[in-house]
């Protein structure tokens, strides 16, 4: 029965991380001059409003997944480059923040089991979302990231690979990678939590 309630509580762990990476875009490029996320609901901090399904059972499942994205218009950007970077990044950044402050709640919450466990579980999805968002596919940031530091034709000619370099991705990860990015979700995730227990 503990078994199958810590697993469980993934589900709302997920929607908290997600919720937490899709609300930091919204609010940096609501504080930019967007004003797309705020008319299409998504300057909010419901997890309902942030939820995509699909994502959110493949993450579950082993690990990899993603919130609803959020969507953002450059056109509301005095500087276009730098607010598309800036908002592709303040979410993982904010991810890997909050994954060091659930892991300082569970520290505090160690006596309570359950809660505690809740708490690790968010900062392990924290920890998911940061690596993930470090792979050049979509929807992670990484590809928003290479369209403003690479050279337009460069990132263009990457773009006519999309959906084969993703369908790769995937494959890989469903066949082995995942045990490659694993092992590294797990030592940033063992590393934070060294800091506390």
């Amino acid at each position: 029965m503990d078994n199958l309630i810590l697993f469980l509580l993934g589900i709302p762990a997920i929607m908290v991380a997600t919720t937490i990476h899709e609300f930091t875009r919204a609010a940096v490029s609501t504080a930019l001059g967007d004003k797309l996320p705020k008319e299409k609901g998504r300057l909010t901090l419901n997890p309902v409003n942030h939820l995509e399904p699909v994502g959110l059972i493949i993450m579950l499942v082993c690990g990899f997944g993603w919130g609803k994205p959020v969507e953002t218009s450059s056109l509301y950007y005095k500087d276009r480059k730098k607010g598309v970077l800036v908002t592709a990044v303040a979410p993982t950044i904010a991810n890997l923040v909050f994954a060091f402050v659930f892991m300082l709640l569970a520290s505090l919450t160690s006596g309570i089991y359950f809660l505690s466990a809740f708490f690790m579980k968010i900062c392990y999805y924290c920890c998911c979302l940061v690596i993930y968002n470090l792979v050049p596919v979509e929807p992670m940031d990484c590809l928003k990231v290479l369209a403003v530091i690479l050279p337009a034709n460069t990132y263009f000619k990457l773009m006519q690979y999309e959906k084969m370099i993703q369908m790769i991705f995937m494959i890989l990860l469903f066949v082995g990678l995942s045990g490659i990015f694993g092992g590294i979700i797990g030592a940033l995730y063992v590393l934070i939590g060294g800091m506390f227990f």
